[in-house]
């Protein structure tokens, strides 16, 4: 673990924020190029969206984690301020950045789900960046395991645990190659964010299983991974939908007539 990146002066620069903040400046070269070969704007228009995206996903991100692990928040309230002792939640981002970012989309008049599709390709490989963080940081580690890959988290205690945020890199860099293959498929706008959404959804509650976490929903199943079950749920009904009504609709189409 090396929770302090590097040192300049007597500024320390922790791993966490650091790792962060490179898929941030990361995800904002990507899709700024990306909005402009797409003919959406220019890359000024990238940065604009960051910012909203980067406030709204640290608020949720920040919320959605303290209610997730309340009883550690409980017991420390004055943690809830140490942000760089980590503790950002994915979901929380993703629905404070979703919210705001349409708010903002709507306001600004822009294609919003044309640009959720596109920045969803880039999503995963931030987030795999993100957990590089986390491994360095030390947090969001395993259950204790005797497997061979298992390794000591230093800042908790002497026993060999899950690298569960190896897991999470390995499942997040999938999911980008899944909707990179599919990144010139326009089922319907929007498609490519949920898919992203709901994948994401399917590899934490799988993670779940081998990260140690306090919090216990219904009997094995944890708080998380019942929230997981509500969202792999409600995407995969809204996708249906979705096919069902678009291949209604091209039934219905009048035939092409030949000119």
């Amino acid at each position: 673990m090396r929770r302090v990146l590097f040192s300049i002066g007597r500024l320390e620069i922790y791993s966490y924020g650091f790792m962060v903040a490179l898929a941030l400046l990361v995800g904002l070269i990507w899709v700024g190029k990306a909005i402009e070969k797409r003919g959406i704007g220019k890359f000024d228009l990238a940065i604009d969206i960051a910012v909203q995206l980067f406030f709204g996903g640290l608020i949720g991100a920040r919320l959605f984690y303290i209610v997730t692990e309340y009883p550690y928040y409980l017991k420390n309230p004055l943690a809830v301020f140490r942000l760089a002792d980590g503790g950002l939640s994915f979901f929380g981002m993703i629905i404070g950045a979703f919210i705001w970012g349409v708010l903002y989309a709507k306001r600004a008049k822009l294609p919003t789900w044309q640009l959720a599709d596109l920045i969803a390709v880039y999503l995963p490989l931030g987030y795999a960046l993100a957990r590089v963080g986390c491994l360095l940081n030390g947090c969001c580690y395993g259950v204790p395991s005797k497997l061979p890959w298992a390794f000591v988290i230093p800042a908790v205690d002497n026993l060999q645990r899950h690298p569960t945020q190896v897991y999470a890199i390995i499942a997040s860099l999938l999911i980008f190659v899944v909707l990179w293959l599919l990144r010139e498929n326009r089922y319907f706008p929007g498609f490519l964010f949920w898919l992203y959404v709901e994948l994401y959804a399917v590899s934490r509650f799988i993670i779940e299983f081998f990260r140690e976490t306090p919090v216990i929903a219904f009997g094995w199943l944890r708080l998380t991974q019942a929230f997981c079950l509500l969202v792999i749920a409600g995407t995969t009904a809204y996708i249906i939908y979705r096919f069902k009504a678009k291949t209604g609709v091209e039934k219905d189409a009048p035939p092409d007539i030949p000119g």
